[in-house]
């Protein structure tokens, strides 16, 4: 009888999409998933160190699972992601039952790690150590995808287009997680689109740390990120490059090929920084039929002091500029953003102009933090000086002033048609799906029509979705 692996997921769609190329190489060696942990030879946490509560709750868990393995002593104990990374000693004195460790750029280890696990076991030798750490590697090598591919959804699917982040933002561990950025090549990625538009899916989301950086760097050493090379005038080069006829292959670049070399119906992309955010990507997005106008663009503050502490590489007046010339350009987008609050040092005055921001730009949405420290950043260093309850009331002044805001525009579109990608039925019954711009839309209708993409008629909306029925 084969072998039986549960896996749960923290944090963001990079590790939604990294728990699936897992699952793809462990069900090629003949690995069934499973839903519950009681029924696993194997149980892996994908964890995220972005936020303090991801850690929190992952940690947790997996407590709660060594009361389970105490049971099963023959369950294997995996923990994995950029929690992994950031924190592997700390996950083996606070769980000393786990079996292996392994950070986002040691995920294709995995195998060999299990592997390794078992035959340790059976040779029962107590003078080797009975954890594995996966080798510390600075980036994940893409050039090396391994066989067997899973994708948890059957009409909408996630595509790696790059690994890493190159920025140095004061609060962010990401860099020191998952490396240096580096790209797949075109050619691999047109390929991967293609087979999921070929296999029946209907959207492709394009991910990245900063997927405005494609392009940098391949994992041959290609790309123009070349020595010395200033990243300010990375944009202003490939766009001269592109004009001179010579061969650049950017973000822009990269939507353009997907729209017009294959067959998927949508494209998406997340999560773009806005200083790699210009008019060439804009574009784009305005002249291709696939791509979705839909945007996600981290603000993060409103306050210029507060972004040059950040280190965030750009003022919310420039900021401001090229979300004029994106509405410009992509009249109907849909602009969402993250937003943190209670960053070291912030002010009410620094406060009072991220409010001013948000209520001058009018996001479809935004998903607002509260600041926690994250060990070995700069900002760690800093003292964490906004006091919990002023955190805590800066969050809901800004949940929700957002909250009315996106429920004026989503009312806007009470008596409209709107085009929606089917996607599933909701926990009530309700087909559930999205707009072009990444609202949420529910209507009643047979199972028949998921999967397909049909004009949906609102006729009432709550704060975060339209209802609808198919016009």
């Amino acid at each position: 009888m084969g072998k039986h692996v549960y896996l749960q997921t923290y944090g963001c769609q990079m590790n939604e999409r990294d728990s699936e190329e897992i699952l793809g190489m462990l069900t090629a060696q003949g690995y069934s998933v499973v839903a519950r942990e009681a029924e696993a030879d194997v149980i892996l946490l994908n964890t995220c160190s972005v936020r303090e509560h991801a850690e929190a709750r992952a940690f947790g868990k997996m407590g709660a699972l060594q009361r389970l393995k105490g049971e099963r002593p023959d369950v294997v104990l995996g923990v994995l992601g950029c929690m992994a990374k950031a924190q592997r000693e700390e996950v083996f004195r606070r769980l000393p039952l786990v079996d292996l460790v392994a950070g986002p750029a040691e995920i294709y280890d995995l195998p060999d790690l299990l592997a390794r696990v078992a035959e340790r076991r059976q040779r029962a030798a107590a003078e080797e150590p009975a954890r594995l750490l996966a080798v510390d590697r600075p980036v994940r090598p893409l050039e090396k995808k391994p066989a067997g591919d899973y994708r948890a959804r059957p009409i909408t699917a996630f595509v790696t287009i790059m690994e890493g982040c190159d920025k140095t933002c004061a609060y962010c561990i990401v860099p020191m997680t998952r490396g240096q950025e580096v790209s797949r090549p075109l050619g691999e990625v047109l390929e991967e689109v293609e087979r999921l538009a070929r296999a029946g899916y209907r959207q492709v989301t394009l991910l990245g740390q900063n997927v405005n950086a494609y392009g940098k760097r391949f994992p041959d050493g290609s790309g123009y990120l070349g020595p010395g090379r200033r990243e300010r005038l990375l944009v202003e080069e490939a766009a001269a490059a592109e004009a001179a006829g010579a061969r650049v292959v950017d973000f822009p670049v990269l939507l353009r090929q997907i729209d017009a070399r294959t067959s998927i119906p949508r494209v998406r992309f997340t999560t773009s920084h806005p200083f790699d955010a210009h008019e060439r990507l804009f574009r784009a997005m305005a002249e291709c039929r696939a791509v979705c106008e839909s945007l996600h663009l981290p603000v993060q503050s409103g306050s210029d002091r507060v972004l040059r502490r950040m280190r965030r590489g750009y003022t919310v007046a420039s900021y401001l500029a090229k979300v004029a010339r994106l509405r410009e350009l992509v009249p109907d987008v849909a602009l969402s953003t993250d937003i943190i609050v209670g960053f070291p040092g912030e002010t009410p005055e620094d406060f009072e102009a991220t409010r001013a921001l948000v209520a001058d730009v009018e996001y479809d949405g935004a998903f607002i933090f509260k600041y926690s420290a994250r060990p070995g950043t700069e900002a760690a260093g800093w003292g964490d000086d906004v006091p919990r309850a002023v955190k805590e009331a800066r969050h809901r002044a800004l949940l929700e002033l957002q909250e009315a805001i996106s429920r004026r525009k989503l009312e806007r579109w009470v008596g409209h048609e709107v085009e929606v990608l089917l996607e599933e039925r909701n926990r009530r019954g309700q087909l559930a799906g999205h707009t072009r711009g990444n609202l949420n839309v529910v209507c009643d209708g047979p199972d028949a029509r998921i999967g397909e993409l049909v004009p949906v008629r609102i006729e009432r909306v709550t704060p975060t979705t339209m209802i609808g029925v198919v016009a």
